[in-house]
């Protein structure tokens, strides 16, 4: 993967298709590669004639890894993908994020408006405005020796998904420590794109899309049923929900 550097730390990237730009911001433990690649969006996005940007988010994957949690502030990891539309020299683009890329997609709708166009905001929903989505302690979980002895099951369930895609734990849960406000969504207000946000109808960590998508202007939401967080981008209900957005059918 070719790599630029932002802020001084270096970011993996890659570049797929012709067409208008598509930057796509990853989840928490997550890789380019997995949350887009390897479940098809990055083929659904070239194949709708669009441009599809991935990258590492710093601490993830082939991106470099930091060890203090002061590092991964959301307007840090937010300059990071501002950056990469600056080095490949793109003015505006499409965003999508995915659980914690979402809010940093958020973010940048909501100060940077004007270099992005359409919104999709993924696995994000009322659990996701406090932080009251039950997820446990993931950064002790990432700490400890083994995942032997976690008992809480989504902390256990990032800790092996982290695992399985070799990611550097220790970074991952300086990621996880990084300050983050008490009112995730406080600045969904200031968001002036046309937005879709959606979750899977068994996703526990995000909850009801609705009440994330009423503090914005223009944005709907959308519940697809079956699917929990873990699977919702694979699931082929979401993606097209997310391609008739894109493509202008509501």
């Amino acid at each position: 993967m070719p790599e630029f550097s932002s802020q001084g730390v270096s970011i993996a990237y890659q570049v797929a298709g012709e067409g208008k730009p598509m930057l796509l911001v990853h989840g928490f433990a997550a890789t380019a590669e997995d949350n887009w690649i390897r479940t098809g969006w990055v083929q659904a996005i070239t194949r709708a004639r669009r441009q599809a940007i991935t990258f590492d988010l710093r601490g993830h994957g082939a991106s470099s890894k930091l060890y203090d949690p002061a590092d991964y502030t959301v307007e840090k990891m937010a300059g990071d993908a501002l950056a990469l539309l600056d080095h490949l020299g793109l003015e505006r683009a499409s965003l999508m994020g995915y659980s914690m890329g979402a809010g940093i997609a958020a973010h940048l709708a909501a100060h940077h408006g004007d270099r992005f166009g359409i919104v999709i905001l993924g696995g994000v929903g009322e659990k996701s405005l406090t932080g009251s989505s039950g997820i446990g302690d993931v950064a002790a979980a990432l700490d400890a020796d083994s995942a032997e002895g976690i008992t809480e099951p989504l902390a256990r369930g990032f800790r092996l998904y982290a695992e399985g895609l070799g990611q550097d734990l220790k970074a991952l849960a300086a990621c996880a420590r990084a300050p983050r406000g008490s009112d995730r969504g406080a600045d969904l207000g200031l968001i002036r794109n046309e937005v879709l946000v959606i979750a899977g109808a068994r996703d526990d960590l995000a909850g009801d899309p609705g009440p994330f998508a009423a503090r914005m202007k223009d944005a709907r939401a959308e519940i697809i049923p079956g699917t929990d967080h873990m699977f919702a981008l694979a699931n082929p209900m979401f993606k097209g929900a997310v391609m008739d957005f894109l493509a202008g059918i509501s």
